[in-house]
């Protein structure tokens, strides 16, 4: 009676840690290793940050399957347009368009698109911080701007700059 309770147990024992072992396999490819991909997500940063606007939303806005978050890429492009109009011209027309429009696109980034948090955290980052260029005193940008840093620390990622 011992022995063939004990290998009841034994047989439990080992499909529960080999389910385990599945699941964990499906973790590690769905999420990153901050460990083993951050001298890789700092060699993709710095390359992303090197292309232009169009270059990187067309890298940035596709979702994990393949498609492209057509919301994304177009109010995107309504951000990147303000951002463009608010440097050449620092009128006060451009500052509100461009607080408007990088708000916008920051909060649908961070809260309402549907791609991977590795595509979605960097520009809504960009974006918040255009946001406080223009106006430091933006509660809603700065609290969602500490938010995505806590992110990329809590991950043990360098802050994208």
């Amino acid at each position: 009676m011992r022995i063939p309770s004990i290998l009841f147990l034994s047989l439990i024992l080992i499909s529960g840690c080999s389910k385990m072992e599945e699941k964990k396999t499906d973790e590690v490819s769905n999420t990153p290793n901050p460990h083993s991909t951050s001298s890789t997500m700092t060699e993709n940063n710095s390359s992303t940050e090197n292309k232009s606007s169009s270059e990187t939303k067309s890298s940035t806005e596709k979702k994990s399957d393949g498609e492209t978050d057509e919301k994304a890429v177009e109010i995107s492009a309504a951000a990147d347009k303000s951002i463009s109009a608010y440097e050449s011209d620092k009128s006060e027309a451009n500052k509100k368009a461009v607080i408007e429009k990088c708000l916008e696109a920051g909060n649908y980034l961070m809260f309402d698109a549907t791609l991977p948090a590795r595509e979605k955290y960097r520009p809504a980052l960009k974006y918040y911080r255009m946001v406080l260029e223009a106006d430091p005193s933006n509660e809603e940008a700065m609290k969602n701007k500490n938010e995505i840093e806590r992110i990329y620390e809590s991950m043990g990622m360098p802050i994208p700059k």
